[in-house]
C-alpha cells in the first residue's frame, strides 16, 4: 500500500470512528428523550380518554387522540397455531406447513462495519 493512500485509510478510519461515536452519544441522548416522551404520551392518552377529549389544540396544530388495532407479526409460534386451528383433523399438516414456510422465507444479505469496543 502506498504511504498516501495508508495515510487516507487511517484518516477515513478516525473519522469513521468519531461518528460512530457522535451517534452514539446522540442515541443515549434519543433514548432519553423517547423514554420521556412515553411516559408523557401515557400520562395524556389517560387523560384524553378518561375526558373524553379527542383532541387539544396547541400553537403549531393539535394533539389528536386516536386508538387504531394493530396485528401482531408473524413467527413460527403463532403461525403453527394458525396453522393447527385450520387444520384440526391432522395437526402433522400444520406442523410441515410451518416448518416449510419457515425455511423457505427469503433472505436477504446485508453488509454492515460495526465497531467493538474493548473494555
Amino acid at each position: 500500500m502506498e504511504n498516501n493512500s495508508k495515510e487516507q485509510l487511517v484518516n477515513n478510519i478516525k473519522e469513521w470512528i468519531k461518528f460512530d461515536n457522535e451517534i452514539s452519544q446522540l442515541r443515549s441522548e434519543i433514548k432519553e428523550k423517547n423514554n420521556a416522551k412515553k411516559m408523557m404520551t401515557s400520562n395524556l392518552v389517560n387523560v384524553m380518554k378518561q375526558n373524553s377529549i379527542d383532541c387539544f389544540d396547541i400553537n403549531d396544530g393539535s394533539l389528536i387522540y386516536k386508538q387504531t388495532k394493530v396485528k401482531k407479526p408473524i413467527n413460527s409460534k403463532t403461525l403453527l397455531v394458525a396453522l393447527q386451528t385450520y387444520y384440526k383433523e391432522s395437526p402433522n399438516i400444520a406442523e410441515d406447513l410451518t416448518k416449510h414456510i419457515m425455511e423457505n422465507r427469503e433472505e436477504q444479505i446485508k453488509e454492515t462495519i460495526r465497531r467493538k469496543i474493548n473494555k
